[in-house]
């Protein structure tokens, strides 16, 4: 493992179940951390509209999180903790996550160039007639949720279990929370979705859609949706960040590769390189699952993309940061060359990570799309490492 330093400058529960569940004992509460709720006071009480719960699933984990719509930001997460199993503690995971810019450059030097986010749009309050059961909205309608399956394994092996030849496949599909929200920007409709599966991961969307602008002709543009996220693993202090590379050498006839991670012990910006599948990963000084020996648990940052966007700002010129937590320092992603200036120490720290994904609308695309254009997508997974000891809920 190397270091990297080259860089460039008060709950209350609202139960849902989701399938049957018995508890035989009194459920663990969700408790925050201390550091984390020391912030969350420091904050001030959330903007009106949050909406708190507990989303029980039928295999007995359950996520305790807040979600709001709000003016400029629009769907923003805080708060989350996963929960296991109905003996096990929750763990505490997001302290916050939210769209810290939508940065929209035309192609030509003499267009616009938008900054979504900073301009401060507001929320769609979202007509129930047009998302039927099983969806429903919360949150003054300006959020919808639904809880939908989803294909979380299976093992068509039986011998490599022990089981005779001829025995069945398992097959486990998985139950999975979906929020989403819709920013009104003019005439541009940014879908913001957050979804919490049963098996502690984290799957981030963001959207656009919505009519051309009348009258104006079909120029190329890019989106670019710069995420914030406050990931206070097991608590506000103590977490680090990793850069994961996957490296081939095409020198021998056949080609041999190795995985690295890398150490990020200071403030700064890096470049993700499709060739090496670079992932972010915030992993805690001291949780870990229970195998013997224990591992150490962590959450991985996992790109979802068709392309890497450069522009002149200086924001864009990286697609991971990684900065300290600091009160002082906005929301927005405009200002990320400056929060790294002073370069502080990473390293079991209380940090903020920031993420880049870009979507690109192309001169004179598709003549259908100038009616609506349907909706395309960039986003990430943050995906648990050794948070559970097995495969999550294998029989």
């Amino acid at each position: 493992m190397r270091s990297i330093t080259n860089f460039v400058l008060g709950f209350s529960i609202v139960p849902f179940a989701c399938g049957s569940i018995a508890f035989a004992q009194v459920p663990i509460p969700p408790v925050p951390p201390a550091d984390s709720a020391a912030k969350a006071a420091a904050l001030g009480p959330p903007p009106p509209g949050a909406v708190t719960q507990t989303v029980a699933f039928a295999s007995g984990s359950r996520w305790h999180l807040t979600v709001n719509a709000i003016h400029q930001f629009g769907l923003v997460i805080t708060g989350a903790s996963f929960q296991k199993s109905p003996t096990s503690p929750f763990i505490y995971v997001l302290f916050d996550g939210r769209l810290g810019e939508i940065f929209v450059p035309y192609h030509r030097s003499t267009d616009q160039r938008y900054e979504d986010i900073s301009i401060g749009f507001d929320p769609l309050v979202l007509n129930q007639n047009d998302y039927p059961p099983p969806r429903h909205l919360i949150g003054d309608n300006k959020i919808c949720k639904e809880v939908r399956q989803y294909l979380a394994w299976m093992d068509a092996c039986p011998q490599c279990r022990g089981a005779p030849r001829g025995a069945p496949t398992r097959v486990r599909y998985g139950q999975e929370v979906v929020y989403f929200s819709v920013l009104d920007a003019a005439n541009y409709q940014y879908i913001m979705e957050w979804t919490f599966r049963d098996d502690g991961a984290i799957l981030v969307r963001a959207g656009s859609t919505g009519p051309k602008f009348p009258g104006h002709p079909n120029l190329g543009h890019i989106h670019d949706f710069t995420w914030r996220l406050d990931i206070d693993l097991n608590g506000a202090g103590g977490d680090s960040a990793y850069l994961t590379s996957h490296k081939e050498d095409l020198t021998p006839m056949k080609s041999t590769a190795t995985d690295d991670r890398d150490l990020i012990d200071v403030e700064g910006g890096l470049v993700w390189n499709d060739q090496n599948f670079n992932t972010l990963q915030i992993q805690d000084r001291t949780l870990k699952n229970g195998n013997n020996p224990p591992r150490a648990t962590s959450y991985e940052l996992v790109p979802l993309r068709s392309g890497t966007a450069r522009h002149t700002e200086g924001f864009t010129k990286k697609d991971f940061w990684v900065t300290r937590y600091n009160p002082a320092q906005e929301f927005l992603a405009d200002n990320l060359p400056d929060y790294v200036r002073a370069r502080q120490s990473t390293v079991n720290e209380d940090l903020v990570i920031w993420y880049t994904g870009s979507e690109h609308h192309e001169n004179n695309s598709r003549a259908e799309d100038n009616d609506t254009v349907t909706v395309l997508w960039t986003g990430f997974d943050l995906v648990p490492n050794n948070l559970f000891n097995r495969t999550p809920f294998y029989p």
